[in-house]
């Protein structure tokens, strides 16, 4: 936007003399792009030049009646800044140097000294690569097209300084044109076939690195997996193209709009299943969870029942000790809760994470005690009159007639125990044995803030909660609304 002292009509002068000029600039640095491409590219990386030369001029130049547009471009765009804007304006897939890792689990470079073009050729009419050099970096751009066919194909051999059948991770650098299409790999070697057994998505425009590794047990490790897993396909001596050399295809597979969605949404889901044990961490917590329910519901209902309906010396002032506690606050009590964990041995284990719900909660006996309080006595005699002890009058009576407000409860629970945090953190230790709010917590530290896996991971473990109170809600409703009132 322009300051209100500059005369708008000499700017719009100056304005088509710098952009005529810079056009020039642009047709004469030759961008490497095809041919019917290159009216479109030279437009938009003009466009770019002009931005960027519109922002660092200073507004008093615009003024200047004496200013030659084409001396302001020779002095301002250099030919490696015409180059970044059209890197930025027409991406390309490129492909580097391959990387080879043995059982040794060292790692080889693969015809270093050997141009791209000459470790890789196409098997596809539509896809050529070309040479390039950026930076100092020596890599090939995949010039493709799917007019004709919805899959390119690259083969290359290597050699390895190593036997073939010992190939246990082959690594590729490339970069992503961000069209979402689909990478994916063949190795061949060893009397061996390995496919990929997922895609990799081109998405971005920053050199990244793939890496697909033969199966084996650190598949099942609870590790962080960077890798693309592979499944063996095939063996037998067709697959053998001598003691230490490979074949390696890339397959680029079309996306159409919407399998490119489905990439985006299923990548991070894909990633998070990768850096953490996810389902391990989902097993945890529903053990807790059950426990937890289970215990919370069988102590807390036998205490209200006590305070409710039996008659015991000091069970009034007992209660009032009961319902003081609800006036302590967590942190409090945490430090010398943890200390007599430690004293009982069960740090870094689970018994305190579900444990100490069969002690029964506080606020869930007096929410009980309320209902039971409503129950009519008539129902309590009948039964006193059909012989039944207090304990039989508990299960047969006083559970049935409760469910709704033990509904409620288990789904208070349910969430306080799927959503604990603070609890695991301060009493594991070893990350097997996390839940899955410590192990989101972990994937954040682990992923470097990445906010996309973030929220895929929280969104997996808010689902459960969704679930459970869409099916659940008219027992809920109704348990906190019968609470208390009298019959």
């Amino acid at each position: 936007e322009l300051p209100g002292d500059v005369d708008v009509a000499r700017f719009g002068a100056i304005e088509q003399e710098v952009r005529a000029a810079l056009s020039a600039a642009v047709r004469q640095a030759r961008l490497p792009v095809a041919d019917h491409l290159r009216l479109e590219a030279e437009a938009e990386v003009t466009e770019g030049l002009w931005q960027r030369l519109f922002a660092l001029t200073p507004i008093a130049a615009w003024t200047n009646e004496g200013l030659d547009a084409a001396q302001l471009v020779n002095r301002s765009i250099s030919p490696e800044e015409i180059q970044g804007v059209a890197n930025q304006c027409y991406r390309r897939f490129s492909i580097q140097v391959s990387r080879a890792r043995d059982d040794a689990m060292s790692i080889h470079n693969l015809a270093l000294d050997a141009p791209v073009t000459a470790q890789w050729h196409s098997l596809s009419p539509d896809a050529s690569l070309e040479e390039r050099v950026e930076n100092g970096q020596r890599f090939a751009d995949v010039i493709y097209g799917f007019s004709r066919t919805n899959v390119i194909v690259l083969e290359g051999v290597f050699d390895l300084p190593f036997p073939a059948s010992n190939l246990f991770q082959y690594c590729l650098g490339y970069r992503a044109d961000d069209t979402w299409h689909r990478l994916r790999v063949r190795v061949e070697g060893g009397g061996r076939r390995m496919e990929s057994a997922e895609p990799v998505y081109l998405f971005d425009y920053l050199w990244a690195t793939a890496a697909w590794q033969r199966p084996s047990e650190q598949d099942r490790e609870i590790k962080i997996k960077r890798w693309v897993e592979t499944r063996i396909t095939g063996q037998g001596p067709q697959f053998d193209h001598g003691a230490s050399r490979i074949k390696v295809f890339l397959r680029l597979e079309r996306s159409s709009l919407p399998e490119a969605w489905v990439g985006k949404i299923e990548r991070n889901y894909r990633a998070t299943f990768k850096y953490i044990p996810f389902w391990r961490y989902v097993g945890t917590s529903v053990f807790l969870v059950v426990l937890s329910i289970a215990g919370t519901l069988f102590a807390s209902t036998f205490v209200a029942y006590a305070f409710a309906r039996l008659r015991w010396p000091g069970r009034d002032l007992c209660f009032m000790a009961l319902l003081a506690t609800l006036m302590v606050p967590g942190q409090v009590t945490m430090i010398p809760g943890f200390l007599i964990v430690k004293s009982l041995g069960w740090y870094n284990t689970l018994q305190p994470l579900w444990a100490f719900s069969f002690f029964g909660n506080a606020f869930f006996i007096f929410l009980l005690r309320q209902f039971m309080k409503g129950i009519p006595n008539d129902l309590e005699d009948a039964a006193r009159i059909d012989g039944c002890g207090f304990l039989r009058i508990y299960w047969y009576v006083i559970l049935p007639l409760i469910k709704p407000t033990m509904a409620a409860i288990a789904i208070f629970t349910f969430m306080g125990c799927w959503n604990d945090f603070m609890g695991p953190l301060i009493m594991l230790n070893d990350f097997r044995l996390y839940p899955l709010s410590l192990g989101l917590f972990s994937l954040n530290v682990q992923a470097g803030g990445n906010l996309g896996m973030m929220m895929a991971s929280s969104f997996l473990m808010t689902l459960p909660v969704i679930v459970l109170f869409f099916f659940a809600q008219k027992y809920f409703i109704q348990g906190v609304t019968l609470t208390g009132m009298k019959g």
